[in-house]
């Protein structure tokens, strides 16, 4: 935040009220940045409050590790949280995610994070049951840490760098940890190339999750079959234009696929060519087909347009707890002309900043 360098002297009935006032906060309370809380996060990560994680040159901006301590403890980040949110913030500065117009478009894009290896387990994040909901403090503190960022620091508020039309839950944190999936599949991170003993996180800028249900369909077509019709709505802005997507498979739909015998690479390019979608198909949902615009939608030599630009851009998690069958969905809020995906190691405590 502009101020974050400043401090104010408040007691508790009025601290959360001028932070309301002043704008620093997502509409929850939040827990005051005071020096002992914000040194205590530096101090666990190895970090000089002057160190810098990045910036936003469109803003003329940059992020100090003080500042992004100060915004960690606002959203409820513990010392052990913060190298993640560390990782996630440097992540979401990397220019080749573009995180101007991810905050500034009217498309309304939440921060999703994909958190895979061992930090899962450390942090106690949520990985089964309720793993894209509420519940878990490690889950919603660090998604929540990168909106607090832009709203403070990068000036993405409603009115005046956000432009969001419509928005959504995610926006206040999205960030979900990997269930280690069944051998053999490898683990997202290995998959990205990063080594088993890894901790890492990806963002993407995305519209909400849609549940997806197939509850009695056990075969590996069946399933990948349901998941490509939620991939392939013409009412999700990106279909026909080639964007990246987030496909979370629960148990019983990763015991389908890997019973099977399908690998991972087998299902994304399954998932990529079944949500292909026709120019016909897209047109019948009232959405006209975009002619001279910076999104190129001529049609392939098999007649259909890409979802997702390919089978590399679909980030596979296996994540949810037990049930009747159920999976998730999130699209990127818009083509990766405009963003795409960034990984980051997590480091160790005292480690600093993180590595590529």
């Amino acid at each position: 935040m502009a101020e974050s360098l400043n401090t104010v002297d408040l007691d508790d009935a009025e601290l959360l009220e001028e932070f309301h006032r002043r704008g620093w906060t997502d509409g929850l309370p939040v827990v005051p940045p005071t020096p002992e809380r914000v040194e205590a996060l530096l101090g666990h990560a190895g970090l000089a409050a002057d160190d810098v994680l990045g910036g936003i040159e469109a803003r003329g901006r940059s992020l100090s590790a003080q500042q992004a301590a100060a915004n960690a403890t606002m959203a409820g980040c513990a010392p052990e949280h913060f190298p993640l949110a560390v990782a996630a913030l440097c992540a979401m500065l990397d220019p080749a995610f573009n995180a101007h117009t991810v905050m500034t478009s009217t498309g309304g894009a939440a921060f999703c994070l994909l958190v895979s290896g061992p930090v899962t387990a450390e942090l106690q994040m949520a990985t089964r049951h309720n793993a894209l909901g509420p519940g878990n403090r490690a889950n919603a503190a660090v998604g929540r840490t990168l909106r607090l960022v832009a709203r403070n620091v990068f000036g993405a508020r409603t009115g005046e760098m956000d432009a969001s039309s419509i928005g959504h839950p995610g926006k206040f944190t999205l960030c979900l940890a990997e269930d280690e999936p069944p051998a053999p599949w490898e683990p997202l991170r290995m998959e990205l190339g990063y080594g088993i003993e890894d901790s890492t996180v990806t963002i993407l800028g995305t519209e909400g999750p849609r549940q997806v249900a197939n509850h009695l369909n056990p075969s590996p077509e069946g399933v990948l079959t349901t998941m490509a019709a939620a991939m392939r709505c013409p009412a999700t802005y990106p279909v026909g234009k080639g964007h990246q997507a987030v496909v979370v498979l629960g148990p019983e739909h990763t015991a389908a696929l890997i019973e099977a015998g399908w690998t991972r690479r087998r299902v994304r390019e399954f998932l990529a060519d079944a949500s292909r979608v026709t120019p016909a198909e897209i047109e019948a949902a009232g959405v006209f087909l975009e002619v001279g615009t910076q999104h190129d939608m001529t049609p392939g030599p098999d007649g259909r347009l890409p979802t997702v630009r390919s089978a590399d851009d679909v980030f596979l998690v296996t994540a949810g707890g037990y049930g009747a069958g159920w999976s998730a969905y999130i699209p990127v809020w818009a083509p990766t002309l405009h963003s795409v995906a960034v990984t980051r190691r997590v480091p160790a405590p005292g480690d600093g900043l993180p590595s590529k």
